[in-house]
């Protein structure tokens, strides 16, 4: 998903500039496939499927290995976990806080989880030697590539296993984005196809005095860059210049991290690498050896862009070292000051406020992603947040994606409605009256209005949320004036308006309709594929008004009540037109239904909605009636007392009235008035009750 943001983001602002501003684009996209974590992960996944292979059942050396493994990886990138005992780690895993330990390390829940899943292979594999070799070997992948890396990874030396990783993954990656609707680039370059002229870039650099070879590697010198004050070092962030673990990180990880290789200076970063026992080489005048990583871009870009390029894209992440090292490689090849014009950096992408990484294993793959949301969910998240700002993936940003495709798949099906609802009326030879009045100025005054704002949101760095915010206001003004209009609303002024958000829209990489009315929506555009005959397509329709048509002969024939003939037109639009993704909304006065053809995900959401909410509304009402069923009750329990006999306790009265009502307390004393006239109240409200309960006893024949 992080890719995702930043190549659908940078293929959004590519169509932006050759759809809308009219650029010719020539995009060049480059292919890492010699890299030091590309070479570590290909070694070890060769190395760790050959020891599958050779240890098909699951021996003591086999469980020995994975032990082995186990603490190696604790002690290399947990030592807080006890490798000592298997029963001393689970005691330890037990209690450890991982949510705690992540704050302060972020792969702390990575290699705890590592370190468990091989424990859990080695406990179950003592517990059960029955255990399949293949099984157990899974669970300790993690573990065990890093210790089978360590003892055999010297040994592998075929081009091959280096190569075959990177492809793959590279098919892999194109398919993703042939499924999220990227442009294809102009250019492809692969690093593997560029080392000669990686080698010839390199040369041209230390004799411009800004290399020098050092132990078989050659090393771009930062300090001879910058002393003659032509160039400067670490544009794009300044502040990061003298960071060792960003430019570490950038180094790679087979790196050598020290100025024991050679290098003059720490901040000096790796041209050309010598190569080293268990990885690919090509022959160079400074010996066996491979491209560094920052190089790479900058000739690959350079043999195909030349020595200035416009714009240059890549994640935040790369700014510094990788950005600014491109730079100055560039700059000392070209002896240009400025090699790029603009940098394209869209922001990091986070799940729900968590940032995403595959080195931390907490990832979404593109293809999980499409699995819950449709490919135009995700391009308008990624066009609803600024491509340069980070990105909060979260439910909030799915509902407002959600929201905002509802609302203009609503507006698009009235409007095909209405164009169509019209071209049914000319075709019968009747007369359509064109209007144009004060509603329609107002109209296109809004449309006009929206139109120069979404030029300016453009301008401003590519703002695809406010452009948004502009179509979303004027798809309501444009319900306004439906609502408002009704039958006299003109069709040609709204398909106006529905055709430029189209074409808007079009530009942000959502593919439109044929009648240029919306945008394509997959199930209701199948009609067209050719794939059908008429026959085929028509049958489901002509079913339900053959269907229709016999329930209604019938209940003629049995001359049945109206009614009973309306439920059954409400029957075929709610059920059989529903199933065919069919809706019809009723208008008022003499006009047909507005039929219009929607997404059957989208009715049956409508429908669900609509039963949650005739569901509520009866529960509300059983809720009510038994409330009130408990409240009658209550009061009938309360009326079987004779109101005469409710004071008749000598403890507390000494007299009473006819009504036995108490006029004298139990000493003999006559009672207050205030007093005598609050027992006349409540003998009032038990006299009422006590009616109440008479009249139920006679109607229902039953006691309480």
């Amino acid at each position: 998903m992080g890719h995702a943001r930043n190549y659908v983001s940078t293929d959004i602002s590519r169509r932006i500039l050759r759809d809308y501003f009219g650029f010719n684009v020539f995009f060049v996209q480059n292919v890492t496939d010699i890299d030091d974590k590309i070479i570590i992960r290909a070694r070890q996944n060769y190395l760790y499927g050959r020891y599958v292979e050779q240890n098909p059942t699951l021996t003591q050396a086999v469980l020995d290995n994975i032990t082995a493994s186990w603490k190696l990886y604790a002690e290399t990138n947990l030592p807080a976990a006890p490798a000592s005992s298997p029963a001393a780690f689970a005691e330890w895993a037990s209690k450890v806080d991982v949510l705690t330990e992540a704050k302060e390390n972020p792969k702390f829940s990575m290699h705890f989880s590592a370190l468990k899943s091989a424990h859990g292979a080695i406990s179950s594999s003592v517990a059960n030697p029955e255990t399949s070799s293949k099984e157990a070997l899974e669970a300790a992948k993690d573990v065990l590539i890093l210790l089978l890396d360590k003892e055999e990874g010297a040994s592998v030396r075929d081009p091959a296993i280096f190569r075959d990783l990177p492809a793959y993954w590279e098919e892999q990656f194109n398919e993703d984005m042939r499924a999220l609707n990227v442009l294809p680039p102009t250019v492809v370059t692969r690093v593997s196809e560029y080392v000669p002229q990686i080698v010839a870039y390199v040369a041209k650099m230390m004799e411009n005095g800004y290399a020098y070879e050092a132990q078989g590697s050659v090393y771009f010198d930062t300090a001879a860059f910058e002393s003659g004050g032509k160039h400067v070092y670490a544009k794009l962030q300044p502040w990061s210049r003298g960071k060792k673990d960003l430019i570490d990180e950038g180094e790679g990880s087979l790196s050598v991290k020290t100025t024991a290789d050679g290098k003059k200076s720490p901040f000096d970063f790796a041209l050309w690498k010598a190569s080293k026992p268990g990885e690919p080489e090509w022959a160079s005048p400074w010996g066996q050896g491979r491209p560094g990583w920052h190089i790479e871009c900058s000739v690959m870009a350079s043999e195909t862009i030349g020595s200035q390029m416009d714009i240059h894209s890549g994640g935040i992440d790369l700014a510094f070292p990788h950005h600014d090292n491109e730079l100055a490689q560039a700059e000392a090849y070209h002896e240009c000051n400025q090699w790029v014009n603009y940098f394209l950096h869209p922001g990091h992408l986070h799940i729900e406020g968590l940032k995403m990484s595959k080195s931390l294993k907490n990832f979404i793959t593109i293809r999980d992603a499409l699995n819950k949301y449709s490919v135009r969910q995700l391009r308008l998240a990624f066009a609803l947040t600024q491509w340069n700002n980070s990105l909060d993936f979260k439910e909030g940003l799915i509902k407002e994606v959600k929201t905002f495709e509802t609302t203009l798949n609503n507006f698009f099906a009235v409007v095909r409605a209405l164009i169509s609802d019209e071209a049914a009326e000319v075709k019968k030879g009747r007369h359509v009256p064109q209007r144009f009045g004060p509603p329609e100025r107002q109209l296109f005054d809004d449309l006009e209005s929206a139109q120069t704002d979404v030029h300016a949101a453009l301008c401003d760095n590519l703002s695809t949320p406010q452009a948004l915010l502009v179509l979303s206001s004027l798809v309501a003004k444009a319900n306004v004036y439906i609502s408002a209009t009704k039958a006299e609303a003109s069709i040609p002024a709204l398909a106006e308006v529905a055709r430029w958000i189209t074409q808007i829209l079009s530009v942000f990489g959502f593919d439109g309709r044929e009648d240029s009315i919306g945008w394509s929506s997959g199930s209701t555009e199948s009609v067209t594929d050719g794939s059908s005959s008429v026959h085929d397509i028509a049958m489901p329709y002509l079913k339900a008004l053959s269907s229709y048509r016999d329930e209604i002969r019938r209940k003629a024939i049995a001359k049945v009540p109206y009614s009973e003939i309306l439920q059954a037109s409400d029957r075929v639009r709610d059920e059989d037109l529903f199933e065919l993704g069919v809706s019809l909304d009723d208008r008022e006065g003499s006009q047909g239904a507005l039929i219009k053809f929607v997404d059957k995900a989208e009715l049956l959401a409508q429908k669900a909605e609509k039963q949650a909410k005739e569901s509520a509304k009866l529960e509300r009402k059983q809720k009510s009636k038994e409330e009130e069923e408990r409240k009658l009750r209550d009061r009938l329990a309360k009326g079987t007392l004779d109101p005469t006999k409710m004071f008749d306790n000598p403890d507390e009265f000494s007299a009473w009235d006819d009504n036995g009502v108490p006029t004298h307390d139990k000493d003999g004393a006559e009672l207050a008035k205030s007093r005598r006239k609050k027992l006349q109240k409540e003998y009032d409200g038990q006299k009422k009750l006590h009616a109440e309960y008479l009249k139920w006893k006679e109607q229902t024949g039953q006691e309480l």
